[in-house]
Parts: structure tokens; C-alpha cells; sequence
């Protein structure tokens, strides 16, 4: 017979027990809180200065604002700590790849993973889908400042030319994910070209270059083309100008390793690097200025293997990046910008023979919103006794050697405005008409690190809106006391005065 155990027996085991486990459960969260506390901890150390994600991170929080308490104190300590926590890059790369490998999927909305490797740039998005696509009168609006810049260029005898580089969802489609669904009906581009063509406006047409093509010319983990896809660019763009471009199959061919932008995003600590074929360039030109890393903003080369000494400026954003090294080693002096709103001026440009725009695809709607810095173009117009159906509002303000005028048109059928003139009074009382940009207020939903800049004047709505650049020196402030808008409309031949403008008028 078992000896029965009395409660005053067991007692002592199942006190141990339970201490037993509390010290388990002790040291478990005190060992949750230390790995916790390891990205606050190390930051002084091992703390993150950079990303790759196309945005600027948060600065150091101030207890001070303007000489008063941040009452943001707390939110902006929250975000610095979220973009600067030790180790940072490598949690995010970590959880980047478990859900790429287990769920198809990308850990941030900046990037689309495709299938067999392939990652695109989520900016393009709004292209592939055709969502949010740019209004008629916003294209026609691109196609008139690229007609006025054409015009400016071409008066002073220097070649124009308009090359936009391709998407890359819209070229390779196939490896999209099965959930992003590739819309219906043309594309931004597609609506722009017949309206390049009846402009008379000069472009190399990328997109056919490029479906012509069997090969794969963008990489699989990067938003851009790749150096053969370059040098097809190359190519096209120096036929359409009527140059003689370098003969890349007769230069020194070698291999080298590429890391996507698109893969550095999503796998900042380490990313995957890519096989690519490039041609040899670096001895057939030279950088002449301070600048001589393709990232940056505005460099300067020259060559003197060019044999007829002609000049090339070239406002690109980051698919001229390998650009530069064939363009450079084509001109005696070449010129590539990517600052944003483009400089035309004379200053800027009175060397160069040739003018070469290029610009990606999912940035057309540029074109329409912010004009390039040039002197608006005389005109001689014949007004019209008629009264306009609408109104203007009108801003008159200074920028740097400029009188900019801008404004929007109200009440007015815009399918059949063709042309927006300014007329101002000089000082010596005389008048002169000038034409104006047209400007949309429509914006690129994405922005990245190119220095896109966006309209946001605050008298622009709509696709309605015009700007005038005027030399100030000419004008002079006379142009504050008296400044008129006129319509031309499609079918008209006189112009309709819908705007008087007076000093303290501005609207």
C-alpha cells in the first residue's frame, strides 16, 4: 500500500517549480529586451548615414525652432530614430529577402518584384497600368514648349533633338507580376507622338529602336538600360543628328559588375550585382571641370580624338549616366546637365552646335510643367475687337536676370486656345508681345533623385496655366504697371484680349 503524501510533503517541490520558471521567464524578456535595445544602444557606434531608398533621412531633432520650442520634438526623435537605428540596412535588407522568397512580394511600395530576378522601379507604375494618365491639353501643352524650345534653338542655328528613353515594364512586361495587370490603350508617349509629328518637333524614336531589338538591353535589377542598351541609344541619337558615331565594335570590350538601383532599395546592405558587357571610353575624352562622377549634376568634357570640332549640350537625367563616356568622346566639348528647371539661356548654351533633351519616359509630364529658363519670343499679332468668354489671373514677380510673368486662363475653352501672348509696355513707353509657355499643374506622382522639380507656383490650376520669361533689362519695372494676356484661338488669325493687368492688380 502507497503511503499517502500530506500537502505540508509536496509543498516545498512545487515552490521550486515555480521559481525554477520564474527565473525562465525573467531571463527571457530581460534577453527580448536586450536584443531590443541593441539598434538604440549601438547607434552612437554603428548608427546609419545614408539609404537607398531616394529620400533624404531625417535630421537630428531640435529642442529649438525659429527661436521656440519644437513641439514636434517627440515625432521628429521617432523619425530619426526609425531612419538611423543601428544596423538599420541590414534588418531591412533581411526582411526584404524573406518576403521575396517566401511571399513574391517587395518590402517597400518603391520597387515591384518581377519573376526570375527581375525588379522594376514602382515609378512607372501609373505608365504601365495607364492610371492617372496626362490630359490632352497637358500633352499639347508639353508639345508647345518643346516647340519653343525647338524654335529658340534652331534660330540660332544650333541642331535640336528630343530622345526619351523607354520604360522598362513597357519593353519587358513579361516578367510583371501576375497582380500588377498591364493596362489598355496607349501610353503618355504613345498620345505624344502624333502631336511631336504635326509639331514638326525633331525626336529619335526609342521605343522602336529598342522593341527591334531581341536582346535584353536594361538590366534585371536596376530601373535603366544597361551600356549595350546605351550605346543603341548612342547610336540613334547621333543618325538622327547626322553625326559619325564611334565605332564601339572597334574599342577595347570588357566585363564589369553593376548594382541596380532598384536592388539597392530593396536590399541595401547586400545587394545582388549584375554581369554587364562595356566598351572602353576613358581615354578618348577627359573631364575638364571638378566634377567627374556621372552621378553628378552638371559635368564638362572634351576630347580631342572629335575630328570636327563640334559641341554637344545635353540635359539628361540618371539614363545619361552611360551616355556620358560616348557623347563625350564624339564632341570637342560636350556639356551634360541635370538641373532642373533647364537653364537654355544663352549663357548656358552659346557654345553648343548640338542640343540633345533626354529624358525618361515616366517623367514626360515635365515637359508641361516646368518650362526651361528662355526668353519668351517676340511676336507680331493682330488683336481682335471680339470680347473674350473669359478671364486671366496674372502674377508679375523677379528671378534672378528675368521678369517672369504667369498666371492661369479662366472661363475659356482650352482645346481651342493655340497660342497665350503677353504684351508689356517698356520704359520708353513702347509695346511689345511676347509668346508664353503653357503650363499644366499637373504633377509626377513619383518623385526620385534626379531634382524633379514640380509646378507650384500658386496661380497655376489646371492644365490653363502660362509663363512668360522677359529680360529684365529691357522691360524693366514698367512691366509691373501694365501687362494684357491674349488668346489665339486654333482656327483665328487675330488674338483676344482677356486681361488687363495694373500695379496691386496681381491675382
Amino acid at each position: 500500500m502507497r503511503k499517502a503524501v500530506s500537502p505540508e510533503d509536496s509543498a516545498p517541490v512545487h515552490v521550486e517549480h515555480r521559481e525554477n520558471n520564474r527565473g525562465i521567464y525573467v531571463a527571457f524578456v530581460v534577453a527580448v529586451l536586450a536584443v531590443l535595445l541593441i539598434p538604440l544602444v549601438c547607434m552612437p557606434f554603428a548608427h546609419e548615414s545614408t539609404t537607398t531608398e531616394k529620400r533624404e533621412l531625417a535630421p537630428v531633432p531640435q529642442p529649438m525652432v525659429d527661436g521656440k520650442p519644437n513641439l514636434s520634438l517627440l515625432s521628429d526623435a521617432g523619425d530619426y530614430f526609425s531612419d538611423h537605428f543601428a544596423f538599420r540596412n541590414v534588418m531591412v535588407d533581411a526582411n526584404a529577402t524573406i518576403r521575396q522568397k517566401l511571399f513574391l512580394t517587395s518590402a517597400t511600395q518603391n520597387v515591384v518584384v518581377g519573376t526570375d530576378g527581375w525588379l522594376y522601379y514602382a515609378g512607372t507604375l501609373n505608365d504601365y497600368q495607364r492610371r492617372n494618365r496626362m490630359s490632352d491639353q497637358a500633352l499639347r501643352n508639353a508639345c508647345t514648349n518643346l516647340a519653343l524650345m525647338q524654335e529658340y534653338f534652331e534660330s540660332q542655328g544650333k541642331a535640336f533633338l528630343l530622345a526619351m528613353a523607354p520604360n522598362k515594364n513597357g519593353l519587358y512586361p513579361e516578367h510583371m507580376p501576375y497582380y500588377e495587370v498591364q493596362g489598355e490603350g496607349e501610353s503618355n508617349f504613345d498620345r505624344l507622338v502624333p502631336l511631336l509629328r504635326e509639331a514638326g518637333i525633331h525626336y529619335v524614336d526609342l521605343h522602336a529602336a529598342f522593341r527591334s531589338k531581341d536582346e535584353v538591353l536594361y538590366f534585371k535589377r536596376d530601373s535603366h538600360w544597361n551600356d549595350r542598351g546605351a550605346m543603341l541609344a548612342y547610336d540613334e541619337i547621333m543618325s538622327a543628328l547626322g553625326r559619325e558615331a564611334v565605332d564601339s565594335s572597334a574599342l577595347e570590350q570588357g566585363n564589369t559588375k553593376h548594382i541596380g538601383d532598384v536592388d539597392s532599395m530593396l536590399h541595401p546592405a547586400f545587394p545582388e550585382p549584375e554581369e554587364q558587357r562595356i566598351v572602353n571610353l576613358n581615354d578618348a575624352y577627359r573631364f575638364a571641370g571638378e566634377s567627374t562622377d556621372v552621378e553628378d549634376s552638371y559635368l564638362i568634357t572634351s576630347s580631342d580624338s572629335a575630328v570636327d570640332g563640334t559641341s554637344l549640350i545635353m540635359y539628361r537625367d540618371s539614363f545619361g549616366n552611360n551616355l556620358i563616356a560616348p557623347f563625350a568622346a564624339s564632341y570637342a566639348q560636350a556639356v551634360f546637365t541635370k538641373l532642373v528647371p533647364y537653364d537654355m539661356s544663352a549663357r548656358m548654351c552659346a557654345f553648343a552646335h548640338d542640343v540633345v533633351v533626354e529624358r525618361t519616359e515616366r517623367h514626360l509630364a515635365y515637359f508641361s510643367t516646368n518650362p526651361p529658363y528662355i526668353l519668351a519670343p517676340e511676336r507680331s499679332v493682330r488683336e481682335s475687337d471680339a470680347a473674350a468668354s473669359g478671364t486671366a489671373s496674372m502674377r508679375v514677380a523677379e528671378n534672378g536676370p528675368y521678369m517672369v510673368v504667369e498666371g492661369s486662363l479662366e472661363g475659356l475653352d482650352l482645346d481651342k486656345v493655340a497660342h497665350v501672348y503677353v504684351r508689356v509696355s517698356k520704359e520708353d513707353g513702347s509695346e511689345k508681345t511676347y509668346e508664353a509657355f503653357r503650363v499644366s499643374a499637373t504633377k509626377d506622382e513619383e518623385s526620385d533623385s534626379e531634382g524633379d522639380a514640380q509646378n507650384d507656383s500658386d496661380v497655376i490650376a489646371g492644365d490653363g496655366g502660362y509663363r512668360c520669361y522677359l529680360d529684365k533689362e529691357e522691360v524693366g519695372a514698367k512691366v509691373l504697371e501694365s501687362a494684357e494676356v491674349m488668346v489665339q484661338t486654333q482656327n483665328g488669325v487675330q488674338c483676344i484680349n482677356v486681361l488687363h493687368h495694373s500695379a496691386g492688380q496681381s491675382k
